[in-house]
């Protein structure tokens, strides 16, 4: 069945842009896809994206194809300028002078990023003056082929959960438990994540995706820390003394029979 307006449902998809006969990649939620472009990032993770048909801001063409889709369902598109990023436009380029980049702590050089009243821009060309930033889009003025999967459509609140957090967090599935009541979720963690750099702002990316993606009330994240109570390590310590003993014995038993 297709999908329709206010269905959540996680997308792979590659850009590639054709130029001069050939393709280029330039994005992929496929590490295979990556690899076959020598573009494998090891600080990337490779991972389907989610999508709300109808809500998610996507370019005219693919949320019109998205619709006529099944889970499940792969589908390719060529998209001309017009219908993706738009034409290069050279009113775009913006000439800034040196100082003023430097005063504001950005290096004058070529590829460097910049971003100026909420656009970001690319340095193009520097001269003794000058630094040229190009604020048109990346792809803009580049044909494109688009191939989208619709990996699976997600019911119930639980799956979307738990789809969201092992979307932010390098867990296995049975590592996350998910219980929902009452408008409630309560989402159950590994001590392990402790550990992981930039935590907070994991957390808060899981906490924006609830809050977009279902009609939740509350989520609550709890981490699992086993301790070890005294009476625990006592026992544990005393079954290390037993296999010590055991071992010694059997050494004993051993060299009392090669001196015989």
């Amino acid at each position: 069945m297709a999908l329709k307006e206010g269905d959540v449902v996680e997308v792979h998809y590659t850009i590639k842009v054709l130029e001069d006969g050939e393709e280029k990649l330039y994005e992929t939620t496929k590490a295979e896809v990556a690899k076959q472009f020598n573009a494998l990032d090891p600080n990337k993770r490779y991972a389907p994206i989610f999508v709300i048909v109808g809500k998610t801001k996507l370019l005219d063409p693919l949320d019109k194809v998205l619709r006529e889709m099944n889970p499940g369902e792969k589908k390719e598109l060529v998209l001309k300028p017009e219908e993706a990023f738009g034409p290069w436009r050279k009113d775009l380029v913006v000439a800034v002078p040196v100082k003023a980049l430097r005063r504001a702590g950005i290096r004058p050089r070529v590829g460097e990023e910049i971003e100026a009243q909420g656009q970001k821009g690319r340095i193009i060309k520097v001269t003794e003056r000058f630094a040229y930033v190009d604020f048109n889009h990346p792809l803009a003025g580049k044909t494109l082929k688009v191939e989208i999967e619709v990996v699976r459509k997600l019911e119930t609140d639980e799956e979307k959960v738990k789809a969201i957090v092992l979307r932010y967090l390098p867990l296995r599935e049975e590592a996350v438990n998910v219980k929902i009541e009452d408008g409630k979720a309560v989402v159950e963690l590994p001590g392990s994540v402790i550990g992981l750099r930039d935590l907070d702002s994991l957390l808060q990316s899981i906490l924006v995706n609830v809050y977009d993606l279902t009609n939740l009330k509350e989520l609550v994240i709890q981490i699992r820390i086993p301790m070890k109570r005294e009476e625990e390590k006592e026992e544990a310590e005393e079954g290390e003394k037993e296999e010590a003993k055991e071992g010694e014995s059997e050494e004993n038993k051993e060299e009392a029979s090669a001196s015989q």
